[in-house]
């Protein structure tokens, strides 16, 4: 698939696999050859979501719109914020990707270091084949509604077979913050006393492990 942006998938199960290539260079030909051939393994995650053919997020006012005009009343609401909001599982979620081998993540560890957090965690390759794992945090609390949770740290390990790297992302108080239309200003979880929910996922959709914190303010 070449194209920018998400794509139609109601023909994915007619498929054995779909690799993803959006805009690629000049080189396209030798590094497709290599993806195809197994000498290189895919590590590339989806930075959107591919809606299944059924998905019905807009509504005729929001798209195709009325009279040249459309309505952007979906807010705060964009992309996989959607989709966990109202529940809706996507075709291939944001931040979805697969390789020719399989990883493990264990060790799980969240804790609030002044305004901030430490989180880390161990990731295994437990496959035949080198391959890039991308572990992805992502926070949640009360005053993000009507947003559930979103991505506030991701990195891309590179692991030889039967070889296991421990990752740590270190979080401040600007992650659990968010603009307040009333006060016109920003207020984070900690100056509200709000528990937060740190989860580390494969994607956007598929939570591996969570941990709720009430970290002091900075302020």
């Amino acid at each position: 698939v070449k194209k920018v942006g998400a794509v139609d998938t109601k023909w994915i199960d007619d498929v054995d696999a779909a690799l993803v290539l959006f805009m690629p260079g000049e080189q396209v030909g030798p590094a497709l050859a290599d993806l195809l051939t197994g000498v290189s393994s895919p590590g590339g995650r989806l930075p959107v979501t591919f809606p299944k053919a059924t998905e019905e997020r807009f509504t005729p006012l929001q798209y195709p719109g009325e009279g040249l005009k459309s309505e952007f009343s979906e807010g705060v609401l964009v992309g996989y914020r959607w989709n966990i909001a109202k529940q809706v599982e996507p075709a291939f979620p944001f931040g979805f990707g697969l390789s020719y081998t399989t990883f493990d993540m264990s060790g799980f560890s969240a804790e609030c270091g002044g305004a901030g957090a430490l989180v880390s965690l161990t990731v295994a390759n437990t496959g035949a084949h080198e391959g890039s794992a991308v572990p992805q945090v992502y926070v949640g609390f009360a005053g993000l509604a009507p947003v559930v949770r979103q991505l506030r740290a991701f990195t891309k390990v590179y692991l030889q077979p039967d070889s296991k790297e421990v990752v740590s992302f270190a979080l401040t108080e600007e992650d659990w913050s968010f603009y307040d239309e009333t006060s016109q200003g920003w207020k984070s979880a900690s100056d509200l006393g709000q528990p937060i929910t740190i989860s580390i996922s494969t994607n956007s959709q598929d939570i591996v492990w969570s941990k709720s914190l009430t970290c002091a303010s900075a302020a």
